[in-house]
């Protein structure tokens, strides 16, 4: 069956809107993607420039260097986990993301997986053709169809190999699905080797969330929820962490828009960034059962990015 391609979803295209923004800053950058804008095209300078009218000063500078914060962090666990030996980096939901084309350095230690939904890789493939741009040796796609198959039989289609650690990134997604979405994906993969790592955001319900951090969030929110992508999980960190907790996480760690603060803007009284996500870091603490086909796993929608 042949897959027409689809464009990414508004939250897939806004990330990378997002991303380049942050180029726009004097450096040193938090993350440097000078990849962003050239995939995301004409739709994602529509984006830049929508960003800016509902949320000018301030209020765009906050979701862009926060979007870049996330990644940072994600990237630089991986640089870690490298040294450990860990030699597997999955990235669900991979929509327009950059890694394996921009961090050339690690291509001779890393296999980097992206999972993304057949119609949506199919359209970011097209797109890096049009861009002249070849795929990395160390990058393998692995597309995935939710409603037909699981994470790990596409993982494992894909040449992933459970018996060694990963690190996965899961960003910008939770706040899409519903609790028993969240719990399938982190289930599968808790059933991959003891030691593996995972790297995901959550937003909080507008309670913890301060009236800066609400209108970033709100505008933020409705610009995605017109396109069918509203949210629908919301989580306290204790949520969080009890939800890690009971499905085979440990060594939970928590970071937030003050720790990205002072970790990529040290000395600067004039940073700010919304409180609505978070990120949560994790490990799987032992081995665990893995799930064979019946078990469903949902890393978003199909029609959410990937």
């Amino acid at each position: 069956m042949v897959t027409t391609p689809r464009p990414p979803s508004q939250s897939a295209m806004l990330t990378a809107a997002a991303r380049a923004l942050h180029r726009e800053e004097q450096p040193p950058l938090v993350l440097d993607d000078d990849l962003a804008l050239r995939l995301a095209g004409e739709r994602g300078e529509e984006l830049i420039e929508r960003a800016r009218t509902l949320l000018p000063g301030d209020g765009i500078l906050s979701f862009s260097r926060w979007v870049c914060a996330r990644a940072r962090v994600t990237e630089d666990l991986v640089e870690r986990s490298i040294l450990e030996g860990i030699c597997q980096y999955v990235i669900l939901g991979a929509g327009l993301d950059s890694f394996a084309y921009r961090r050339h350095d690690l291509a001779g230690s890393l296999r980097v997986f992206e999972v993304d939904h057949p119609a949506s890789q199919a359209w970011k493939r097209t797109r890096l053709s049009e861009l002249g741009i070849t795929p990395p040796r160390n990058l393998v796609f692995a597309p995935v169809d939710f409603e037909t198959e699981t994470l790990e039989s596409g993982l494992r289609a894909a040449g992933f190999d459970f018996g060694s650690p990963a690190v996965f990134g899961w960003l910008g997604v939770t706040m899409y699905l519903t609790v028993d979405a969240i719990r399938a994906t982190l289930k599968a993969v808790a059933s991959c080797a003891a030691g593996t790592r995972i790297v995901l955001t959550y937003n909080q319900p507008p309670s913890m969330v301060d009236a800066f951090g609400r209108h970033v969030t709100t505008t933020l929110a409705g610009m995605v929820a017109e396109t069918g992508e509203p949210f629908i999980s919301l989580f306290t960190p204790n949520q969080i962490e009890k939800l890690m907790r009971r499905e085979g996480y440990a060594s939970i760690e928590h970071f937030g828009p003050e720790d990205a603060i002072r970790a990529y803007f040290p000395g600067r009284t004039d940073v700010r960034i919304a409180n609505a996500q978070r990120v949560l870091i994790a490990r799987v603490a032992d081995a665990r059962p893995r799930r064979g086909s019946s078990t469903r796993t949902a890393t978003r929608s199909p029609r959410r990015p990937g």
